[in-house]
């Protein structure tokens, strides 16, 4: 095409934009892509000033700043070149090649400030990786199909062999709209559906991404202020010779590796920080051969002192993963709120890298041989149904008793579990640290909330409904770490069980902890007359049970005592229990284990006050 023949028309971005649905939060997003590169300090773009998007404050993370927005603002009023593809050649007849003409348009961006390009309904042939370059908007309309004829990548953004830091690669690209057909059938080796690697604010939304092999629907490397909104990534195969891929994700979120991203560098382990992915749909496409995606959004590797940051996950429905909704891999500040979980193996999975392996190297690749784990984790007001393992798996990892890597700060609250069939527990939580698990409601589920190696967690105004086992159920299971202090510091709470198949709360291996005003409804209806409304074993100690009400089952089995304090406990304190059981309401074995008060003498001496069977008090020094 000569100089003569390309096209340069401009159209208000006003129009143009509202014309493409922008409003509100999503207009200022859009149009934010759509700044200079990051070094320039200031610079003209189509007529405005736009000042560079320096790195958020920490009250503000994940948010435009007020001056971001006047500048945005001001770009609205401008113009902006856009291309159709067609005036380049593309036919859009799902036969001819279209490959050359829609990277002609593409290439645009090159030479001026930002492009805007058009691809009108059709279905489209490429027979090659197209690439996007920076200050670019790339715009499929609806009926837009890309049918990929090759055996690589529908869209990278940038060029092989070229070197970035930080997240000074191709970015201010948005890509909207269309279907992007893997045609898989034809074209069966791996490959990822989108590879971003080194950009800086990126927008993807209205798209649809079609059967993926072995690898990823977007895989993202080292980016920074990214949308992914109203997508769908819909089919997913394992092309792998020994079908080891089963873990994949649709979304991956990762630090920029030559294992992970080769094409190009640094490789240097940066990670991806401010993520948003909301009201995205996860599931099958029907294709045969085909299935939902083993995971949504997630990684499956890390670098040791590099931390995916500040991802927002919400608003999405998650459809029959086969591995896990989220799967997260040592996630910093990760929110995932408001999303629909339906039928998936995990619902969110919180991995995290033990010591020695691969993901316990740092950026230069030494081995550091020390765990990791994630921290600051909030799960919140989420919808999980029909689940077959953990809807929750949070696990950190020990090295030996005095170096270990606890998952740090985990909020679970509001949110909705129901209808498992698995015979895992609901809530699963190893190695965590500063957990709380509050305003939840679990129904029909397996096991409430399993804790190992936790301390300091606030358990409270949960409400569960007919649990197979256990609401609450706490164990050191591995003899390496067993008593050493690791259980500590728990505090159940204010919570309603209403019928679970065994003892409502069992608390065992646990240093300092509370259990009070639980109500607990018909516990221990498995077997008649063997388990309890709330146990304390196996060398639990310094604890109190207060103020709970234990109701035993009106027929059928009942519990044998409303509360059980074993002979391998110490200092545990039960008062103020309003309970029943089929044996007995109470049953405290152990020498330093009471049912009763401490009150003080004047002189500062310390008694503990029981009754006897007379009905007296007793008062013993304590």
């Amino acid at each position: 095409m000569t100089e003569q023949q390309q096209p340069n028309r401009k159209i208000s971005r006003r129009k143009l934009l509202a014309a493409m649905g922008v409003t509100g939060v999503a207009l200022a997003a859009g149009n934010r892509l759509f700044g200079t590169d990051a070094s320039a300090s200031a610079q003209t773009v189509a007529g405005a000033v736009y000042k560079d998007t320096e790195k958020e404050p920490a009250e503000g993370k994940g948010k435009i700043k007020e001056k971001d927005k006047e500048a945005l603002q001001a770009l609205i009023a401008e113009t902006l070149p856009f291309f159709n593809v067609k005036d380049f050649g593309a036919v859009g007849d799902g036969t001819t090649d279209d490959t050359a003409a829609i990277q002609a348009a593409l290439n645009q961006s090159q030479q001026g400030p930002c492009s805007h390009v058009i691809i009108p309904k059709g279905t489209y042939k490429v027979i090659d990786t197209l690439r996007i370059y920076r200050n670019t908007r790339l715009t499929l309309h609806p009926g837009a199909t890309i049918l990929r004829c090759h055996d690589y990548s529908f869209l990278v953004n940038g060029d092989n062999g070229a070197t970035y830091q930080g997240y000074e690669g191709h970015g201010n690209i948005i890509v909207e709209g269309g279907v992007w057909e893997g045609n898989i059938g034809l074209y069966p080796d791996a490959y990822n559906g989108f590879g971003l690697a080194r950009g800086r604010n990126i927008l993807i939304r209205h798209t649809e991404l079609r059967d993926i092999v072995t690898n990823h629907g977007i895989d993202m490397n080292a980016c920074d202020n990214v949308w992914i909104e109203d997508c769908r990534f819909l089919g997913y195969r394992d092309g792998s010779a020994d079908q080891s891929r089963d873990y994949a994700e649709a979304i991956q979120l990762a630090n920029h590796t030559q294992a992970g991203f080769s094409q190009w560098g640094a490789f240097d382990g940066t990670p991806c920080t401010n993520i948003v992915i909301r009201n995205c749909y996860f599931g099958a496409s029907g294709t045969p051969g085909t299935q939902p995606w083993p995971a949504g959004v997630g990684n499956h590797y890390a670098v040791y002192n590099s931390f995916n940051s500040n991802i927002k996950i919400t608003g999405n429905t998650f459809a029959g993963m086969t591995f896990a909704g989220v799967r997260s891999f040592k996630f910093s500040e990760l929110f995932v709120s408001g999303n629909t979980f339906l039928n998936c193996k995990r619902g969110i999975m919180l991995s995290n890298p033990a010591g020695n392996t691969e993901s316990s190297k740092d950026a230069a690749g030494n081995q550091t041989g020390l765990p990791q784990s994630s921290a600051n984790v909030i799960i919140s007001g989420n919808i999980f149904r029909g689940t077959l393992s953990e809807n929750i798996y949070c696990v950190g990892w020990p090295k030996d008793n005095d170096v270990y890597a606890k998952v740090e700060s985990v909020t679970i609250t509001g949110n909705t579990f129901e209808q498992a069939v698995s015979t895992s527990s609901n809530i699963t939580m190893r190695w965590v640290n500063g957990l709380t698990v509050n305003g939840n409601v679990f129904r029909n589920v397996y096991r409430g909330i399993w804790l190992s190696y936790v301390s300091r967690a606030n358990i409270g105004d949960n409400h569960f409904h007919n649990v197979k086992t256990e609401a609450a159920y706490s164990e050191e299971p591995d003899a390496a770490y067993k008593n050493k202090g690791h259980t500590a510091d728990i505090h159940i709470h204010h919570n309603q069980i209403d019928r679970c198949g065994r003892t409502g709360i069992y608390m065992q291996t646990v240093d300092r902890f509370q259990v009070r005003d639980n109500t607990i409804h018909s516990p221990a209806v498995e077997t008649d007359n063997t388990r309890h409304g709330i146990t304390v074993a196996n060398s639990a100690k310094h604890g109190t049970v207060s103020g709970n009400r234990v109701t035993k089952a009106p027929t059928g089995n009942q519990n044998q005592y409303g509360i059980h304090v074993t002979s391998t406990c110490s200092n545990v304190q039960v008062t103020d229990n309003c309970a029943e059981g089929k044996t007995a309401p109470v049953f405290i074995q152990g020498a330093s284990n009471f049912d009763g008060i401490y009150i003080h003498a004047p002189n500062g001496t310390r008694y503990k006050m029981t009754i006897g069977n007379d009905g007296l008090p007793v008062y013993t020094p304590g």
